[in-house]
């Protein structure tokens, strides 16, 4: 991330500041895949963050971007616009003010157990979000409107209460989550395949016991509720999790994660059953000298192998094979999200 210093009468949104920080920051990927695009593809995203602290310990901050993609054999198809990532603040140690790109209060703050259905908060994803939060000693908590933003007749009204809060209670973290029902959202988040137009309550608590992470949830969606309990508990290198929900509109659901790492090589095995069937394995190895491999895959997922070699300097190299499960050409595959096919590219960042 690049840093300069800025001043200019242009900055009279930060309330008569003499100076503002100025953040530049961006990634831009030139690669090749036999699958996707017909070959060579590239793409670039530069952010620009301006921040000034105000009185009374206040922050204000703008963040905004472009982005560029362009494909080779396809260069109608070529666009450089601005990115959806706008976004806008006033923070504080005591409350803060959210708008644009930044998520709702609910799925701020919500935290349940794994495989769970009925805790479906809706997702931000490209529209326009009002938030606010307020900190009271160990309360953090939030209450979020989605805003209509596309020039149509539903322009800037408020639709989709959601509300959020995390307190630490003695030894346990308790998280309470709303969101009203919306049959009307936004003509921005009808577009957004993670809004929910359902009403959702969650609940969940969960403490350090003995050494094991212990986290019990109750979620409720419309008529129907999932209730889980899920526990984490560490043996030297290894870490295994368990959990178990019991849900009112589909199968229960279980599984079993086993998590080792020790020294440069790292194994995660799962097994899910029930309502998200899937088992898999992933692992990774760092051979040194800024190399490292992974292989692995799952039969929701797909199966993978990749190398990245840090070249330093915010550059990488990675040069991977993926096939996803279903044979989707643009899909991410594995948590390093390869591309399906065979793929060579080199990214940097700064």
């Amino acid at each position: 991330m690049k840093r300069i210093l800025l001043t200019s009468t242009a900055l009279v949104a930060f309330a008569g500041a003499a100076a503002a920080d100025v953040s530049w920051s961006g990634s831009a990927t030139l690669g090749y895949n036999d699958d996707i695009n017909d070959g060579v593809y590239a793409d670039a995203d530069i952010d620009v963050t301006l921040s000034q602290e105000l009185d009374n310990g206040v922050t204000a901050s703008v963040t905004f971007g472009w982005e560029l993609e362009q494909h080779e054999n396809n260069t109608d198809n070529d666009t450089f616009n601005a990115d959806n990532n706008l976004s806008a603040s006033l923070t504080s140690d005591s409350a803060s003010i959210f708008y644009g790109d930044t998520a709702y209060a609910a799925e701020t703050y919500w935290s349940g157990v794994t495989n769970m259905n009925e805790d479906a908060f809706s997702e931000a994803d490209g529209e326009n979000v009002l938030r606010g939060e307020v900190v009271f000693g160990s309360v953090t908590a939030g209450v979020s409107y989605g805003v209509g933003n596309d020039g149509s007749t539903d322009n800037g009204e408020l639709n989709q209460l959601s509300i959020g809060a995390t307190a630490a209670l003695g030894a346990a973290t308790v998280v309470l989550a709303y969101q009203e029902e919306d049959t009307t959202p936004s003509n921005g988040q009808t577009g957004n395949g993670d809004f929910n137009s359902s009403e959702v309550l969650g609940l969940s608590v969960s403490a350090n016991l003995g050494g094991a992470d212990i986290t019990f949830a109750y979620a409720r969606q419309d008529d129907d509720a999932s209730t889980g309990i899920e526990v984490a508990y560490p043996i030297g290198d290894i870490t295994a999790t368990v959990f178990y929900v019991s849900e009112d509109a589909i199968d229960d659901s279980f599984g079993l994660q086993v998590a080792y790492a020790s020294g440069p090589m790292s194994v995660t095995a799962f097994y899910h059953d029930g309502g998200d069937e899937d088992s898999g394995i992933q692992i990774g190895y760092d051979v040194g000298n800024g190399l490292n491999v992974y292989a692995g895959g799952s039969d929701d997922d797909g199966t993978y192998i990749g190398v990245e070699y840090d070249l330093g300097g915010g550059a990488n190299l990675v040069a991977s094979f993926a096939e996803d499960s279903d044979d989707a050409t643009n899909d991410e595959i594995g948590p390093q999200a390869y591309l399906h096919g065979t793929t060579v590219a080199v990214s940097f960042s700064f």
